[in-house]
């Protein structure tokens, strides 16, 4: 058997080597080239903080190794290496110097039932692949929730448009078997245009290295189990195996049918019809005489089978001849009927073509208006249910920074905004914006909270001991006798005694030196002070500790203003609580900082 190799450039000449070897015809046609597809640095970055990477083939592990040297970045050694094959898992060992997990099974099938991904729930993981390939490992990862981002890193291309010159040259080479190794070289392969190529192709044995791509060609192209041979990996000692073994099943196959045919041709020879025998009364001959009559009989035997036989042959080929002859004249008439037939055409084909060009024109601008169409319903789609969600995060994660100064939180709020956008395209300076912002943020300094909290408590437990602002009250002063004097002559004495027993038993003036501001308090509105003081306090640790500044900021100055109102702030230990809300204050002022987020107005940008 004779093999044609599909590989891309470089990857088939060490199989086809091996093959001559053991004795083994091939002919190595690439029919895809390999482009590398460009990735920005903040997909690279956020490729690289998944917690799980799978590599899918040496290609991906080549091109993603080559973009992150392009922009001086490595692979952090928190992550967890997958590999489909051995020979990718070769080349992970090679640019990165990690050992990665490989299947059993060295597909898609084997690698999605590795234990490493049945529970991966809300795990981050990035496939690192070729553009459209693997769409079965993609599938089922997202069934299992997982948080999955794909990341292209080439792409492969047909070498022709048609598959019609390689069909043509391999049905001359006599192949009989094809090495695929993947979907893209089978739809490139059975890409033809002329009938008669396609069904000497749908003959040929079929050498491919998954069960997906046995399935592509059953599907899409009808080949049957008998022609596909299936191997056990994508590597070159896979490949030779299975094709020695095809090889060696069709060699025996086609013995035994050799056999058959031998058996049938003898058992046909050795087959013997009875004639009629007519038995004459016996004579009796002398031994010289039977030989002499049998010499005879046997000659004129001989002459007369030549002569015979040369008239047949003559016969013959007068006949093949005429035949010829006949066969001759009928292609001769088929030949000017289709002579005629091309003079007609090459006569039509001028209006032929232009209708064609016209027809392609329309169609051209059919397919302009149904493809703008379609754009604006994506537009639509995106400018839609899509777009609300996206604006309420960004609006979200602004008021979380802003307002609240929870940075942490528009941490997680930016995160989910990045995880929305990982389906999109044209998302570059979105997500570059984004994770920006998430630095920023992350960056930001967080109050000391267990300092300010226990700062808090320790004046909580000094309000019992400070003294309130009283008035201390003057003696009374000494009263002058009432009695009223005997002498005439202390008349007035007597009068102003008089006066001041009557204004005693109805008035009762008082002076004092100090004006009164608030009236005296007993013990109960004195606790009630206190009271109020410590709640201001309880507030402000609670408001603390919620994040609600401006709560926090009025707690604090109600109870600056209750410790100067109701408390003797020349005493050490007011002094001391009034210096310490001071400093509380502008300490919690200084752990904020104005953090204006580049994210929302980098969504707008793109929405638009």
């Amino acid at each position: 058997m004779k093999f044609a190799i599909t590989r891309p450039q470089g990857k088939g000449e060490t199989l086809a080597t091996e093959l001559a070897e053991k004795g083994i015809l091939a002919l190595c046609t690439p029919v895809l080239t390999l482009k590398r597809v460009d990735v920005s640095q903040a997909q690279l970055i956020e490729i690289c903080e998944a917690e799980i990477l799978i590599f899918i083939s040496q290609d991906a592990v080549l091109n993603f190794a080559a973009q992150l040297e392009q922009f001086a970045m490595s692979l952090p050694a928190s992550n967890q290496l997958l590999a489909v094959g051995q020979q990718t898992a070769d080349a992970i060992q090679h640019h990165f110097a990690r050992c990665a997990t490989v299947p059993k099974q060295q597909d898609s099938e084997g690698l999605v039932a590795l234990p490493e991904l049945q529970h991966v729930d809300q795990a981050r993981v990035a496939l690192i692949k070729g553009r459209g390939g693997r769409a079965h490992i993609a599938k089922t990862l997202k069934s299992r929730q997982a948080l999955l981002s794909s990341c292209s890193v080439y792409e492969r291309l047909p070498v022709k448009e048609v598959s019609d010159d390689w069909l043509d040259h391999w049905m001359e080479a006599q192949i009989d078997g094809i090495v695929v190794t993947s979907n893209a070289a089978v739809d490139a392969i059975f890409n033809c245009h002329q009938p008669a190529l396609l069904r000497w192709l749908e003959t040929r044995y079929f050498v491919v290295v998954s069960e997906r791509t046995a399935q592509h060609l059953k599907i899409q192209f009808k080949i049957t189990d008998k022609q596909i041979a299936l191997s056990a990996g994508a590597d070159n000692q896979s490949l030779l195996m299975a094709i020695c073994k095809l090889t060696s099943q069709q060699g025996s196959a086609m013995t035994e049918k050799n056999q058959e045919a031998t058996t049938s041709v003898l058992n046909q020879n050795m087959e013997v019809t009875p004639d009629n025998v007519s038995h004459s009364p016996k004579t009796k001959l002398s031994k010289t005489a039977v030989v002499a009559l049998l010499v005879a009989l046997s000659g004129i035997g001989a002459t007369a089978g030549l002569f015979l036989y040369d008239k047949q042959q003559e016969a013959q080929q007068f006949s093949a001849l005429a035949e010829l002859q006949q066969q001759n004249q009928q292609l001769q008439v088929k030949l000017n009927t289709a002579l005629s037939a091309l003079n007609q055409l090459q006569s039509k084909w001028p209006e032929q073509e232009q209708a064609i060009a016209h027809q392609f024109a329309e169609q051209q601008s059919q397919v302009t208006a149904h493809l703008q169409q379609a754009l604006l319903k994506a537009r639509q789609q995106v400018g839609g249910a899509l777009s609300s969600e996206l604006r309420s995060l960004a609006r979200y994660a602004e008021f979380k920074a802003v307002s609240e100064r929870d940075y942490l939180g528009s941490v997680l709020v930016l995160k989910r905004l990045q995880q929305a956008l990982s389906q999109e395209s044209g998302t570059d300076a979105l997500l570059l914006a984004i994770s920006s912002d998430i630095a920023k943020l992350q960056a930001q300094p967080q109050p000391n909270t267990e300092a300010v909290y226990m700062e808090l408590a320790g004046l909580l437990a000094q309000i019992d001991s400070l003294p309130l602002k009283t008035i201390e009250k003057p003696k009374e002063a000494v009263q002058q006798s009432a009695e009223l004097s005997t002498d005439v002559n202390d008349w007035r004495a007597n009068l102003s005694r008089s006066w001041q027993k009557i204004r005693a038993d109805f008035l009762t003036i008082r002076q004092h030196d100090k004006p009164v501001i608030d009236p005296l308090l007993d013990a109960h509105e004195q606790q009630l002070i206190r009271s109020q003081l410590r709640s201001y306090l309880q507030q402000a640790q609670s408001a603390f500790l919620d994040g609600q500044s401006s709560v926090y900021y009025a707690a604090i100055e109600g109870a600056e203003d209750t410790l100067d109102r109701y408390f003797k702030l020349q005493s050490a230990a007011s002094a001391s609580l009034a210096e310490s809300l001071n400093q509380l204050k502008r300490s919690e002022l200084g752990t904020h900082r104005d953090v204006q987020l580049a994210t929302p107005a980098a969504l707008k940008e793109w929405l638009q």
